[in-house]
């Protein structure tokens, strides 16, 4: 394939030096960042295009800057034609009153057999990118998708999106590369540092976020991180961005675009009810010295063409130093991009929309044996060892990792404490109180999928006398071999708590009165053949009485099927003990 990145800084330069005659349109695609934003101006470039050569196909988008060969622009018009080999091209623009749809109709219109990658470019203001790219991975999630959603220099009023067929500022062009032989290589980049606990979205639609924690999501910025970043939402969020944990490794950011009265926060990418969310921070050292090592990963895939899609937001945080950033892609591919309102990215087998990333796709139709040490070092490159520089980025990395290890160790100190809260100190049972907790939940979910859900109530046969004979340290044995042995015979599904002194409860899901009796047989013989060996090498045994009931349709609550199932423990206590007795008393509805 053969990569051709022009500039033109100004429309009449355009029209001017473009050159698109000799080209094969059948295998040639056009990509165009501009950096004109009026609509009257993105006519123009189309028309100038179309101009040049009728046949060729392209797609653009408006953009909050350009990125040409490492630089980064403001109103300037990046054109990028790729001259393909062996791949051929599916291009098309959608639109539908449901975005999630519009996804859809992507993948179902343009995807293929060998489709190798498909590049989209959505506006960036009316259109849910989220949505789109759901829908498009509904259909198919394995293909990698790439590009952003349009900018328009940060003024938030109206983005362009634009190809061979016309301008549209609401919707989606696409294309799809089809091959054998295109080989594909995406990358990200965020770099920013969760920082504090892990929290839960309680309140969300698609991009709208009101709760966190059961907390406004305003007044939870303000709690942690004071009211000059509460009250400068959404600008404040670029530096303190959430952090989204998603359970395949990838770390998506939201930033916000708008502040509603109600506090709610308006995000680029949806959130759900139920997402895992951090605080995060940028810190400028410490995202160039990472970017200088993950660039690393192409060492092992030369590329032909780098296309780079990054975020509007990272280039407004960093500044001046994103071109620091951008500068080492020179030394692996001519490059060309934009930066956007939402970055598209592929990540094991599944298509993110996401935020404050740099994102890229390289590509290329021969592989090469240019490796990433081949290429020129610079001073950047090294490791800084030097005691004087590089300091202060040292120490606040320090810093992020001794408070994350703090929260961390904070979060499983609280995890363990409320584990004990629910335990019983002698035995590590269930509590009575969790074990009820625990009950509610089981009984509700018998009745509404009629399964049937036994209880059974216990305790040990003449237990005082046992306390009385030998003591209460040898009671103490006495009950925590009665603990080990229920857990031993019961299911790892049954629910076993002590329930109070020598009495013992079980929950059994799913189990009929038979299965109900079989289990309780089960440890009362288990119970009866246990030996305990005490002090002076003398053996004792002890028996228990069990009492078994059903949960009714008419329980409202567990204690009714245990009160039931203690009236049987009652019997067999009083007709001679050691027996497993069930309840036959009638209910009245």
């Amino acid at each position: 394939m053969k990569v051709t990145n022009t500039q033109y800084l100004t429309i009449d330069d355009l029209e001017k030096h473009l050159d698109l005659s000799q080209l094969d349109t059948s295998k040639t695609l056009i990509q165009v960042f501009s950096g004109f934003i009026l609509e009257e101006e993105v006519k123009q470039i189309h028309s100038i295009i179309k101009n040049k050569n009728s046949d060729v196909l392209f797609i653009g988008a408006t953009t909050a800057g350009e990125i040409f060969e490492g630089n980064v622009y403001q109103n300037s018009i990046n054109i990028s034609i790729m001259e393909f080999a062996n791949t051929t091209l599916k291009q098309d623009y959608f639109t539908d009153e449901d975005d999630y749809t519009l996804g859809e109709q992507i993948a179902k219109s343009l995807f293929t057999h060998n489709t190798k990658v498909t590049i989209l470019f959505i506006d960036g203001l009316q259109t849910n990118g989220n949505d789109v790219v759901d829908g498009i991975s509904s259909i198919e999630s394995s293909i990698p998708l790439a590009g952003g959603l349009a900018g328009d220099n940060g003024y938030l009023q109206q983005t362009f999106i634009f190809d061979t067929h016309g301008v549209y500022s609401k919707g989606c062009v696409a294309v799809s590369l089809n091959s054998d032989t295109l080989n594909v290589f995406t990358q990200y980049q965020l770099n920013w540092q969760a920082i504090g606990k892990t929290m839960t979205v309680t309140k969300a639609h698609k991009n709208r976020l009101y709760e966190i924690d059961g907390i406004n999501v305003s007044e939870v910025y303000t709690k942690y991180l004071g009211e000059k970043v509460g009250n400068n939402l959404p600008f404040s969020a670029t530096e303190f961005p959430l952090l989204k944990i998603d359970n395949d490794g990838l770390n998506i950011c939201r930033v916000f675009t708008h502040r509603f009265d109600d506090g709610s926060l308006l995000t680029i990418g949806n959130l759900e009810v139920g997402d895992k969310v951090r605080l995060a921070f940028g810190n400028v050292d410490l995202i160039l010295n990472n970017t200088k090592k993950e660039i690393k990963n192409y060492h092992s895939f030369q590329p032909e063409a780098l296309y780079i899609y990054s975020c509007a937001s990272r280039r407004a945080f960093l500044q001046s130093e994103i071109v620091a950033e951008l500068k080492p892609f020179n030394q692996i591919a001519p490059n060309s991009g934009f930066f956007t309102y939402g970055e598209i990215f592929h990540h094991n087998n599944k298509n993110s929309l996401l935020n404050i990333s740099l994102t890229m796709l390289a590509l290329s139709e021969e592989k090469s044996n240019k490796t990433y040490e081949d290429m020129e070092h610079t001073d950047s490159d090294k490791d800084e060892k030097n005691f004087i520089e590089n300091k202060y980025s040292m120490v606040l990395n320090a810093l992020t990792t001794l408070s994350n290890t703090v929260i961390s160790e904070l979060e499983e100190a609280q995890k363990q404490l409320k584990e004990q809260a629910n335990r019983d100190y002698l035995t590590g049972l269930y509590n009575r109180r969790y074990f009820n907790e625990i009950a509610q939940e089981l009984i509700h979910i018998s009745q509404r999928e009629k399964k049937p859900f036994s209880v059974i109530m216990l305790d040990i046969d003449k237990f005082k006398n046992i306390n009385d004979t030998y003591g209460h340290s040898v009671g103490d044995d006495v009950i925590k071999t009665l603990s080990n042995t229920i857990i031993e015979t019961v299911r790892k599904s049954d629910i076993v708590s002590r329930y109070g002194g020598e009495e013992f409860a079980l929950l059994l899901p799913f189990t009929d009165k038979d299965g109900a009796l079989n289990i309780a047989q089960r440890i009362r013989k288990n119970v009866e053949n246990k030996k305990i060996i005490i002090y002076d090498g003398k053996i004792i045994q002890f028996t228990i009485s069990l009492g078994v009931d059903l949960v009714q349709d008419v329980d409202k609550d567990i204690e009714q099927a245990l009160n039931r199932a203690d009236n049987a423990l009652y019997i067999a206590k009083n007709s001679g003990r050691n027996k497993v007795v069930l309840n036959t008393a009638k209910l009245h509805s």
